[in-house]
């Protein structure tokens, strides 16, 4: 029988996908699911049983990633953008509470992401075009016994947010990959990165294009107090397995970075 911890849910990738609305958002779709409660519409801040986002861990692969959403708020693990790619992932484990010994001191939920393995037929590509951004995700082999996946994006929100006249421009760009290597039956290592670099510029001509004195000095108003923001985070690990005739050992080495500023001055618009 498989093992099913109390307080678990577990969600595969294809149920992500369908989940309508979420834009294939992995955070997003983990909002529906029993004590998770609603955040903000542009926002991706899991809240279990009323805790504070950033009380909540991620793991992916056994490693743990702090961050997990462009435009992240400073004290905060939700932003509008989520960062890893849904191609990626088999299945996601929501815990809300019983945590694992080895995924322990979280005070709110743990989610944990597991990684599908890249074929090892051939390299095969998927292109993703959306209405806010475009990627390019390439998997296959490397050697007899070891296989790839790895993906960009890069956002061109800030060319529709111009056309419109928004006082803000926002970028997102980001990168992720996974190289597994089976040396025998009782030995592999696998090898994860993540990382994502997300810029706030000020439309400093929306005010230009104004129809109405009231709009202007609403917009004026708006780039006279709105930052700019930002970001750019990254994870990088490794995850040795050594598998025995009763059990297993694993080995984790992994080093996150996360960069995070506001600006705002007299006459910076």
């Amino acid at each position: 029988k498989e093992y099913r911890p109390l307080s678990l849910q577990r969600n595969r990738a294809n149920e992500i996908q369908r989940n309508p609305g979420r834009n294939r958002y992995m955070s997003r779709a983990l909002q529906v699911l029993p004590g998770v409660a609603s955040s903000l519409s542009f926002r991706n801040d899991i809240i279990i049983r009323g805790g504070a986002p950033h009380e909540n861990r991620f793991f992916l692969d056994g490693i743990e990633v702090p961050v997990i959403n462009h435009f992240a708020a400073q004290g905060s693990s939700g932003g509008p953008v989520g960062i890893l790619n849904v191609n990626f992932i088999q299945n996601v484990d929501f815990y809300s509470g019983a945590f694992p010994a080895n995924l322990g001191n979280a005070l709110s939920a743990v989610l944990e992401f597991t990684q599908k393995d890249a074929n090892t037929e051939g390299l095969k590509g998927n292109f993703t075009l959306s209405a806010t951004d475009v990627g390019l995700t390439l998997d296959g082999p490397l050697g007899e016994k070891t296989t790839f996946i790895a993906s960009v994006r890069r956002s061109y929100l800030q060319f529709l947010f111009g056309v419109i006249g928004l006082p803000f421009l926002p970028t997102y760009n980001d990168a992720q990959f996974r190289v597994k290597d089976r040396n025998n039956e009782k030995n592999e290592i696998t090898f994860i990165g993540l990382g994502a670099y997300d810029q706030g510029e000020l439309n400093k001509g929306a005010a230009e294009d104004a129809e109405t004195p009231e709009e202007k000095q609403e917009i004026d108003y708006v780039l006279a107090n709105l930052p700019v923001n930002n970001q750019w985070n990254y994870t990088v690990g490794a995850n040795y397995k050594h598998f025995s005739n009763k059990g297993f050992q694993n080995v984790i080495l992994s080093r996150s970075h996360l960069n995070n500023q506001a600006e705002k001055y007299e006459q910076n618009i």
